[in-house]
């Protein structure tokens, strides 16, 4: 069962809602309205990491926020923090910068393989690490990201398992714009290690996430009939982080305004039920299409462009 840990006030989650309302007016509105929040998961930081320890991998992520005047969401998963307790301090430096951190349990394990039970111990498990930082900065981090996007894979699984998140006091963070971005992780060590040029595997990178927004703006307007509130779904990998600078001008220049978490959530589109239970790991649209029996694609988010499958090769 997921108990609330207590440690700071309502006093203190309301300011920091407050303060993430403020931040998101500093910044001028597009003409277009889009909005998109980004979402990174499996911090400290995804392996392989090359040459990188995780808070080199880190800091550049929050360097390139920090340039951007983003504030963005970091999913955490702490059993790597207990295989490298030195990596505990990457938690601290996002939430010093003002990011929110969230679960996405102890060993980022797939509910497809586990009971409710043992799958709530894992979830239980993993909010200590960020528990700790949230008691020091005092933000609310009762958010959870399931692992690999997988929510239930019978009806009675994904009942238990979102009640029990429900009456600990834990909102679920969505996916809409899903992406293999990992995957360009080992293909740039590579060329960091043998000091090759890296511009075509960056343009592939970019273009493949053009095309999974490209896919979940159609999605949006077939499913809600507008573009809702994306988000983009990362992970926090030295591919990312070494174009995440480019990566923004892009969504920059497709119209998109950078929103937080609790901005992000506050778009009613997330209220919306869906039922889908299933072993596939759906963005948060293509549920809602699986439950209105609209069309959807079960591959969303993988790689198919073949120009950019060779380039990232079979892993």
């Amino acid at each position: 069962m997921i108990r609330r840990l207590t440690g700071f006030s309502v006093v203190a989650v309301a300011t920091f809602l407050l303060a993430a309302s403020l931040f998101a007016l500093d910044d001028p509105q597009p003409a277009s309205g889009k909005k998109i929040l980004l979402s990174f998961d499996t911090l400290p930081a995804m392996k392989p990491m090359g040459f990188w320890t995780p808070r080199e991998i880190s800091n550049m992520i929050l360097k390139a926020l920090e340039k951007n005047n983003i504030k963005a969401v970091g999913f955490v998963v702490a059993e790597k923090i207990e295989d490298d307790p030195t990596s505990y301090i990457v938690l601290e430096d996002w939430a010093s910068k003002g990011h929110i951190l969230g679960n996405q349990t102890f060993g980022n394990v797939d509910l497809n393989e586990l009971s409710p039970e043992d799958f709530l111990q894992h979830a239980e498990d993993g909010q200590r690490p960020i528990w700790a930082t949230a008691k020091k900065y005092r933000f609310n981090f009762r958010y959870f990201r399931f692992p690999q996007l997988h929510e239930g894979n019978t009806p009675g699984k994904k009942k238990d398992v979102r009640r029990a998140l429900a009456d600990g006091g834990y909102q679920i963070v969505p996916v809409t714009v899903k992406t293999s971005d990992f995957l360009f992780n080992r293909p740039l060590i590579e060329k960091q290690k043998s000091q090759g040029n890296v511009d075509e595997l960056k343009a592939a990178y970019l273009r493949h996430i053009g095309a999974m927004l490209d896919y979940a703006e159609k999605q949006s307007s077939a499913v809600f009939d507008r573009n809702i509130t994306q988000i983009l779904w990362l992970h926090a990998g030295i591919a990312t982080a070494t174009w995440l600078d480019d990566l923004i001008t892009m969504l920059r220049g497709r119209g998109y305004e950078f929103v937080s978490l609790p901005d992000a959530l506050n778009d009613p589109a997330f209220k919306t039920p869906e039922t889908y239970a299933g072993p596939l790991g759906l963005s948060f649209l293509d549920r809602v299409a699986a439950t209105r029996k609209l069309p959807y694609d079960e591959n969303y988010g993988e790689i198919k462009d073949p120009e950019t499958e060779k380039l990232v090769g079979e892993q």
